[in-house]
């Protein structure tokens, strides 16, 4: 199904059906996609096919506001050698991603129940933000917690023009680099990688 798209190792395509069991059971609504073929394009090739194609660097990442565990338990499956934080600041979301964690066997997963303006001690080497907030919130909330090297990948739709263009002078004033990229078959997406430079 997405394998026409991405290489899977019988070990990831296990646990991307198991994944994607979970959300089919769990007890309260995380997603309103059910069917299978639209569950594993629009959420699961979504979450990773950035990082399929870019391979971008890092060991530690942060995923604001994980919620049903996309991009974050999705990367962790590719990932298995970094260390995945999902931050979730609602408790029952947090319990599901702490279960999915538990029964996918994915030891590089730590769940964060916090918001991300609220982390104190740490600094990451990565953020994903998909479905959250505008652009220009997501830099200000997580800039205490990245570092002079940081990156952000951030999911967006049509509007990533005129989210950038709000962000404008905080781009500039940290002398942050921008790329973008936008997909519309198998799926409609706008990829926005942003880079400390130091």
């Amino acid at each position: 199904m997405i394998d026409n798209y991405i290489t899977l190792t019988d070990l990831q395509a296990e646990k991307l059906d198991l994944f994607y069991n979970l959300h089919l059971n769990a007890t309260f609504n995380l997603t309103s996609i059910k069917d299978r073929e639209q569950f594993y394009i629009k959420h699961l090739l979504d979450s990773i096919f950035f990082f399929k194609k870019h391979s971008p660097p890092f060991n530690t990442l942060c995923d604001i506001g994980s919620g049903g565990g996309f991009p974050g338990v999705v990367i962790a499956i590719f990932y298995p050698d970094a260390e995945i934080f999902l931050c979730e600041s609602i408790r029952k979301k947090a319990e599901f991603l702490k279960f999915a964690a538990r029964e996918l066997s994915l030891d590089n997963i730590i769940v964060l129940n916090n918001r991300i303006e609220d982390l104190k001690t740490y600094k990451f080497d990565f953020f994903t933000a998909r479905g959250v907030a505008k652009l220009l919130d997501i830099l200000k909330k997580s800039w205490n917690v990245s570092h002079e090297t940081s990156s952000w990948l951030m999911y967006k739709g049509e509007n990533l023009p005129e989210e950038l263009k709000v962000a404008d002078q905080f781009i500039k004033k940290h002398y942050l680099e921008v790329e973008y990229e936008r997909i519309e078959d198998p799926f409609c997406r706008s990829y926005c990688f942003i880079r400390r430079c130091g």
